[in-house]
């Protein structure tokens, strides 16, 4: 039977929609779940996939003598399971089957991840496996001295090369997604493609020089700078039943709007979520009836006009892109005419580096849900509000000097939750 943390692991929005390639294992290196991403990476399908055993699925060439992926992976699994903490493993060669012809395996260089996957009391059910295809970018980069397939298994790169591998992946991957977008039927008229083509380069300088985790930081930044009128942006990613995850601000005014958002549970953000459509409010201070107490508070930080775009992919919305315009001006505009299509373009690039902070949010969604359920039940079992439990956790929490989250857990285990 599947654990639960495995199942909901791979359920979770954002495993499903990054075009990061994914696998969750359990403790028998057993496949409990992989993403389309790692689908089409491998040329395999979730028949072939689920269920099945790691190394079945995944044997070393054979006639390569000199293979090395099984052993090395499966040591890093075991370091991962042993110990409860991520295992790097740099550059790995690992040939795997050809869907077409699995007598014969085709040449590929990954860079592998592992990352512990535990449940409410800290013990370690399964590991997420992470990998990027770099087998284009180091025969560039990094091309063998001696000949087109010799692999020396002691030899990594430097750090620098390794990232300049992955940084090239990633952005290869993000390229092709776009380019099938802008070749699709019904698409733009040459200068409609020209000047998607401007901003999608903007996106993509911006993010590039960006380390991993401040891609959304240079992609607020780069609306800022590419949209006219603009004069805050903001990222927030949304998943049902948990608190909105703040990606990336560009100032304190458009982080004060967005979480007033959360709030008050009502305003542009939430709407464009929930609906999947954009919300254009080019004059905050006359639109208080669809968002009351939202309209009330914001208008106190000088926001004068709010643009929410939902980041979707073909099936589903991740969170959202909001612009915020704070220059009063004394006839009221619109949003910037490449808005939408900034929007969508800056979906296709943070896809293409969710990857470094999947985890990261698997768990926030995680604390979160266990946070909730802690105070529901202390709310239950004492007799007390929900305000009042919320209140104990956070008192318990700073006088423990432990997490919110570990004490939600610590609540859970005593009440058999």
């Amino acid at each position: 039977m599947v654990h639960k943390v495995l199942r909901a692991t791979a359920e979770h929005q954002l495993f499903q929609v990054t075009a990061a390639p994914y696998v969750v294992l359990d403790t028998d290196l057993r496949i409990c779940g992989v993403n389309p991403a790692y689908l089409a990476a491998t040329g395999r399908t979730l028949d072939d996939l689920a269920g099945t055993l790691l190394f079945d699925a995944f044997p070393d060439n054979p006639e390569d003598p000199t293979a090395t992926g099984v052993r090395n992976l499966a040591a890093s699994l075991e370091r991962v399971l042993r110990r409860g903490t991520p295992h790097e493993m740099g550059v790995q060669r690992y040939d795997i089957p050809d869907p077409g012809t699995p007598t014969t395996f085709r040449p590929k260089i990954w860079s592998p991840v592992n990352s512990p996957l535990t449940d409410a009391d800290g013990r370690v059910v399964g590991v997420l496996h992470h990998v990027e295809d770099i087998t284009a970018a180091h025969e560039v980069l990094d091309p063998p001295s001696t000949g087109a397939d010799t692999w020396d298994p002691a030899r990594q790169p430097p750090a620098m090369l390794r990232r300049a591998m992955l940084a090239a992946a990633r952005y290869a991957r993000a390229h092709s997604a776009w380019e099938t977008a802008r070749t699709a039927p019904g698409g733009l008229p040459a200068a409609g493609l020209a000047r998607r083509d401007a901003l999608w380069h903007r996106i993509v300088h911006a993010a590039r020089p960006a380390p991993p985790a401040g891609c959304a930081d240079a992609v607020c930044a780069a609306a800022v700078r590419a949209l006219p009128t603009v004069d805050a942006a903001a990222i927030t990613l949304h998943d049902s039943g948990t608190t909105p995850h703040h990606l990336a601000v560009s100032s304190p005014c458009a982080r004060r709007a967005e979480e007033l958002q959360w709030v008050t549970g009502e305003g542009p953000s939430l709407t464009a979520y929930r609906s999947g459509e954009p919300v254009l409010v080019p004059t905050v201070d006359q639109d208080s009836g669809r968002w009351p107490f939202f309209t009330d508070a914001v208008c106190r930080t000088g926001v004068s006009a709010i643009f929410a775009y939902p980041l979707r992919t073909a099936t589903t919305t991740l969170g959202t892109l909001t612009l915020y315009r704070t220059r009063p001006s004394p006839h009221p505009e619109g949003p910037p005419a490449d808005a939408p299509t900034f929007a969508d373009l800056t979906t296709v690039v943070l896809l293409a580096d969710l990857d470094t902070e999947i985890t990261q949010q698997l768990r926030v969604a995680a604390d979160a849900g266990d946070i909730n359920t802690a105070i529901g039940v202390l709310a239950a079992a004492q007799g007390i509000s929900t305000h009042d439990a919320t209140a104990w956790l956070q008192a318990t929490a700073i006088s423990k000097r432990l997490p919110r989250a570990d004490i939600a857990r610590i609540v859970l285990t005593r009440y058999g939750v």
